[in-house]
């Protein structure tokens, strides 16, 4: 680029060739459109699962008139003339017990409050002196819970509790799910050991199997972790031939860059069909999706920070995609204020930590995670953080005390 044959400087990162989430997205599934399969679930194990059907309630609840509270049923036209002498009264032809929910004779059409009522030591019984009597008071019409027919499940929902009691209302103790990806994970590199290894020069803990196997658990998925390979293309070619045939998606993660020993994207874009190769994202940029033998491979950025990122900017929406769900993979959200400035470049998609605590009324307070100068917690610093933070392309700096909506790290 020149301006008057001047050499002028580009400002901000190179994003030639780079890709936004959604042609990411875009073009993973203009040639991949699939879905998982259903299977059936007892209701007890259905929860997180992805509801695949549609269902309506095949009751109507309660299915006859119940009583709406502790207490008796009594007879309407007992009072027709005013208040009666009850002290004589005979339990089952005068009155009988009715609590909440509860179904009774089709004699009886109103119910007085327990606490209004005394139940004589002879059989009678005494009502307070200031009830008021209505016909059919405190008594539940059939179907005042649900009615025949009313939906009580949406194809594409995230189970939650509530959901699975309102599925049991509806008469139903089995519900077809979406069958849950499966997932592998194989990390690269020649210089990683696994967790609780001795650390010696030239090592790294591989610590992002952990990261991603839990937090896409918690997505959804079914995640098997393949054993470390080392920087070599045969066991490269190894590894994702021993997963591709199970596995709905493969993450083979680190390799991705252009370094010499970046052995992963050099054997991808070879032998299978790279969709792109770089994402409009930072930490993780180089970031690919390759279709290998029918499957999507996701080459991700090895280092954590990177590797995090990918799966909150990447792997939320295609598992979504997969489950068919309504709205986007349940990770867990907060909105907070700012205590701090939050500015990123603005070409880029960026992933920040955040710091959470409370001030004196219990409102949510955030300070960004420092990774580099004064203060800093180093580049991993944001695995420890509380919360983070996507930025979109585009977006502009948020000043201290504005309200943000953050990922939380639970």
């Amino acid at each position: 680029m020149t301006e008057n044959n001047i050499p002028v400087k580009q400002k901000g990162p190179d994003i030639t060739g780079l890709v936004t989430r959604e042609e990411a997205i875009n073009r993973l599934f203009s040639v991949w459109n699939v879905q998982t399969g259903t299977e059936e679930a007892d209701i007890i194990e259905a929860c997180g699962r992805t509801l695949a059907e549609d269902l309506a309630a095949k009751y109507d609840q309660p299915v006859v008139r119940a009583s709406g509270m502790d207490g008796i049923a009594v007879k309407s036209a007992d009072f027709a003339d005013g208040m009666p002498d009850t002290s004589k009264w005979v339990y089952g032809t005068d009155y009988v017990r009715a609590d909440t929910g509860d179904d009774f004779d089709d004699a009886f059409d109103s119910v007085i409050a327990i606490e209004k009522v005394k139940l004589l030591p002879g059989g009678g019984v005494e009502l307070a002196g200031d009830v008021e009597f209505k016909p059919g008071m405190n008594v539940q019409p059939y179907g005042s819970n649900i009615k025949k027919g009313t939906q009580v499940g949406k194809a594409g929902t995230v189970l939650a509790p509530a959901h699975l009691a309102a599925l049991v209302l509806g008469g139903y103790s089995k519900v077809k799910v979406r069958k849950k990806p499966v997932v592998a994970f194989i990390p690269t590199g020649s210089e990683l050991v696994p967790a609780g290894s001795e650390l010696k020069r030239g090592q790294n803990f591989d610590s992002n199997s952990i990261m991603v196997k839990t937090l896409l658990e918690k997505m959804g998925a079914e995640v098997t972790l393949h054993p470390i390979i080392m920087d070599d293309p045969e066991q490269v070619k190894d590894a994702l031939d021993s997963v591709i045939g199970t596995s709905d998606v493969v993450i083979l993660n680190a390799g991705t860059s252009k370094g010499s020993e970046d052995y992963c994207v050099q054997y991808l874009e070879k032998n299978g069909n790279m969709l792109f190769h770089g994402v409009r994202s930072v930490p993780g940029r180089p970031m690919s999706i390759t279709i290998y033998k029918e499957k999507p491979v996701i080459n991700m950025s090895g280092p954590a920070v990177g590797a995090l990122n990918g799966c909150l900017w990447l792997m939320v929406p295609v598992l979504g995609r997969l489950l068919g769900t309504r709205k986007p993979i349940l990770v867990p959200t907060a909105e907070v204020t700012l205590t701090k400035e939050l500015g990123f470049p603005p070409v880029m998609s960026t992933f920040s930590g955040l710091e959470i605590s409370e001030d004196e009324n219990g409102e949510l307070l955030a300070e960004p995670v420092i990774s580099r100068g004064p203060g800093s917690k180093g580049r991993s610093g944001a695995l420890m953080a509380d919360a983070y933070y996507l930025s979109s392309i585009g977006e502009k700096p948020h000043a201290a005390g504005e309200k943000i909506k953050v990922f939380l790290a639970d």
